[in-house]
């Protein structure tokens, strides 16, 4: 009986068809499992955070972090650094704290979301000196500036009632690419521990009374590219504005 195979010539035509598809699809693969990375990072990072709060109004037996005082200070104060060092190593794991005045990770350069190759000034984020700075032990890092719980422009219109501290986070510190909206995301403290992203739908209610203006990423594209995709985007997108959208998208970068 006469036995079919395949020629040499098919099995590498074979290959080569194969070769080309994976270079196509790839990078597409790689970059939305990164994504998901990232998100389910946010998620955790904001979880412990959220996490410590809940534990500073237990031990203050407080309903609200308002009553707990723990944000009643400035950031060039040293005593609400002293204070709120004491409050954050009782209430989470810290392998390492930056006070204000002082950085701490001088040597990473953060980027805009667009373009991505755009070095930030030396007075944002790990090379800040302002501010209360700490790492945990999976590799998030906070940037703590505190607002000492000022009541809100419009409580009525938003369940925020109160500003009492933005955040900057890192969800996987020294590593790349140190991006705003990518892994670089801000929020705010809200009365009850809650962190808000920042230029969300509660942020622009809350503070400038609509969210239909600038201070909304949907409806200010430089924020994180409106409801569009980042190719389609202004030339400069911030990025500060994708935490509010990763979450009001139901936890995924559509970006």
């Amino acid at each position: 009986m006469k036995k079919n195979a395949f020629t040499f010539a098919e099995v590498l035509l074979t290959i080569t068809v194969i070769a080309v598809v994976a270079a196509m699809t790839m990078p597409g693969i790689v970059n939305k499992h990164k994504e998901k990375v990232y998100v389910t990072q946010l998620e955790k990072s904001l979880s412990q955070f959220e996490q410590a709060m809940q534990n500073i109004m237990f031990r203050h037996e407080c309903t609200d972090i308002v009553c707990t005082g723990v944000f009643d200070g400035a950031s060039n104060d040293a005593a609400w650094n002293d204070n709120f060092e004491i409050e954050m190593n009782k209430s989470i794991k810290i392998i390492k704290i930056a006070k204000n005045g002082e950085a701490i990770m001088p040597e990473i350069e953060s980027a805009p979301l667009k373009p991505k190759h755009t070095t930030l000034s030396a007075d944002v984020d790990w090379r800040s000196t302002t501010g209360f700075k700490f790492m945990t032990p999976d590799g998030a890092m906070y940037v703590v500036e505190p607002k000492q719980c000022t009541e809100v422009a419009f409580p009525n219109l938003s369940t925020i009632k109160n500003l009492c501290a933005e955040v900057t986070i890192d969800v996987n510190s020294q590593r790349l690419p140190n991006q705003y909206g990518r892994d670089l995301f801000k929020f705010i403290v809200g009365h009850n521990g809650h962190l808000y992203a920042m230029y969300g739908v509660d942020y622009a209610n809350a503070l400038y009374g609509s969210a239909s203006g600038s201070n909304y990423w949907r409806t200010n594209s430089t924020l994180c590219a409106g409801e569009g995709l980042l190719k389609d985007a202004p030339e400069n997108v911030s990025g500060d504005g994708c935490a509010a959208r990763i979450l009001e998208d139901g936890w995924k970068m559509t970006y």
